[in-house]
């Protein structure tokens, strides 16, 4: 499995963050970091196909509501331990997606993953 610099960096240089994974619009895993098995990356793609799936069509939903059409942004998903799953939409219909402990500042997460989705990903240098 492939294990991008991007993806590296991502986990060594956020605090908070666990494991990240990066896949195709198709649910095809692109490259995980470091410490992810492949049967568990593709049961993540799988999972992350499917929020954003859900994330887009709540996305049109609120669009409907507001009359903004602007494109779906990010999905978040906690659990009772406190740490949380963030699920980030790129211009290039891949998604990227980070594992964070209870102690990460999830904000400063999302905003580095909406970042890479806007720069790294977009350039291409992920694929």
């Amino acid at each position: 499995m492939r294990h991008p610099q991007f993806l590296k960096d991502l986990v060594t240089g956020t605090a908070g963050t666990i494991a990240a994974i990066h896949v195709s619009p198709e649910g095809l895993v692109l490259g995980s970091s470091p410490g992810v098995r492949e049967d568990e990356a593709d049961h993540w793609a799988a999972v992350m196909a499917a929020l954003h799936a859900v994330s887009s069509r709540g996305a049109e939903i609120i669009g409907r509501r507001t009359a903004e059409h602007a494109s779906w942004g990010h999905s978040v998903i906690e659990d009772r331990s406190g740490c949380t799953l963030i699920l980030v939409g790129a211009n290039d219909g891949t998604m990227l997606a980070v594992v964070c402990g209870k102690n990460a500042q999830l904000g400063d997460v999302a905003a580095r993953l909406v970042e890479l989705a806007d720069s790294t990903v977009a350039r291409g240098a992920a694929a």
